[in-house]
């Protein structure tokens, strides 16, 4: 992105010296030029830099998302357990934690205990969170099969299905039955600390739980075990739970033309896209449709995108149009690029439950590449009045685990 910036500023740079050396040049035409070149500055430093700053939490505000996840927890002790139960009144084991993460956290999780551990970064004892997972295996087959939320003091809320007491209780780690089954803990949420551990500090275990390895898993010190490096993620995750696909339709819409600013309606715009939620950084291949007033042409972008924190969204990929392009507010001939095509930006709202699908609100912020019809690269506001475009609409989710 930085590279695209100085290209930019380069570009505008050239023109901008050969306007100056011109005879007809005069020191007015060059003041108006570098107006224009701080207008555009501003406008690039906006759609690039902004990501970065929505993507930031601080040690302060995770905390403050760790105690909303456990405030929630503790609000549903004394519920009943029914398994295959995600709430508002009875869950199990699995249905707590999913209920309470999309309730404080506006995340989307797994919707069983081990997919839950492939998803989550293990971490020590020691470096142990409220508001994180812990993980038991409680049956036979070795594989983890419970999971609750840690409070503090060696305490944690978990949905039981059998016992002495049932539902959704509070117990402790240092209880015989669970010391005995208790596997490691695991982050979903930032890290509460202020200061990220050390790579060195975060572990994952990869032994694969089943009949034949519950002599493998870790100890509750993180000590033993079979571990991976610094790699977070478990490749035995559960993929139905970790693919989300999503669609959104939005009206487009700029205020840069060649000539002035103006706001104009540039369009509909509509996109689909599947995303893998199993990493930080959340893959996703999408295509769109876009009918471009602005420009008069239809275009189909092919999406490659990367997903942080469930409401910001990076995306490019190559731009396939029909149509004879023309320059936003002019009658001026253009072509459209099909590599490089688009680059972009996606921030979303938190979502909004609507049975099994989600909503989000969106604003995107994207620039496509025009070219004179020579194949030459256009003027550098001519570029940016063509090419820059906002849309603002909604976007439907639905995980893949809902047809299941």
């Amino acid at each position: 992105m930085a590279l695209f910036i100085l290209k930019l500023v380069n570009r505008f740079t050239i023109i901008l010296t050969r306007k100056t050396l011109s005879k007809k040049s005069n020191i007015s035409d060059t003041r108006r030029m570098l107006k224009r070149l701080k207008i555009i500055i501003c406008v690039i430093f906006f759609v690039f830099t902004i990501p970065v700053f929505c993507t930031t939490m601080s040690a302060a505000q995770a905390k403050v998302y760790r105690e909303n996840f456990v405030s929630m927890a503790k609000q549903k002790v004394g519920s009943p357990y029914v398994y295959g139960a995600v709430g508002p009144d009875t869950f199990d084991c699995s249905g707590l934690i999913y209920f309470c993460a999309r309730e404080t956290a506006n995340k989307q999780l797994p919707r069983t205990a081990k997919a839950l551990y492939s998803y989550c970064r293990i971490v020590k004892d020691s470096n142990r969170e409220v508001g994180d997972l812990l993980f038991f295996k409680t049956t036979a087959s070795g594989n983890v099969s419970h999971v609750g939320i840690y409070i503090g003091n060696n305490q944690f809320i978990s949905a039981i299905s059998d016992g002495p007491n049932t539902g959704v209780i509070i117990s402790s780690l240092k209880q015989d039955y669970w010391k005995g089954k208790y596997i490691g803990a695991g982050q979903f949420l930032p890290s509460g600390k202020s200061g990220f551990e050390d790579e060195e500090d975060i572990i994952e275990e990869i032994a694969v739980l089943d009949s034949n390895s519950s002599d493998r898993t870790s100890s509750s010190s993180g000590k033993s075990g079979n571990f991976k490096g610094s790699s977070f993620y478990n490749s035995k995750a559960a993929w139905k739970d970790s693919i989300v696909f999503d669609g959104s339709v939005s009206a487009s819409w700029s205020f840069i033309s060649p000539k002035r600013f103006l706001f104009m309606f540039r369009g509909i715009d509509s996109s689909f896209n599947a995303r893998i939620t199993k990493w930080p950084l959340e893959p996703g291949l999408g295509f769109g449709f876009k009918w471009s007033a602005g420009t008069d042409v239809f275009q189909f972008p092919i999406l490659l995108s990367f997903t942080l924190n469930d409401f910001v969204r990076f995306y490019a990929g190559p731009v396939f149009t029909a149509g004879n392009a023309k320059m936003v507010d002019t009658d001026k001939d253009i072509s459209a690029s099909i590599f490089p095509g688009i680059i972009g930006v996606s921030f979303s709202t938190p979502t909004i439950d609507a049975g099994k699908v989600k909503l989000q609100f969106v604003q995107d912020i994207n620039y496509s590449v025009f070219n004179n019809t020579g194949g030459g690269a256009l003027p550098i506001l001519e570029s940016i009045s063509a090419g820059l475009v906002f849309h603002t609409g909604i976007r439907v989710l639905l995980p893949l685990n809902a047809f299941f």
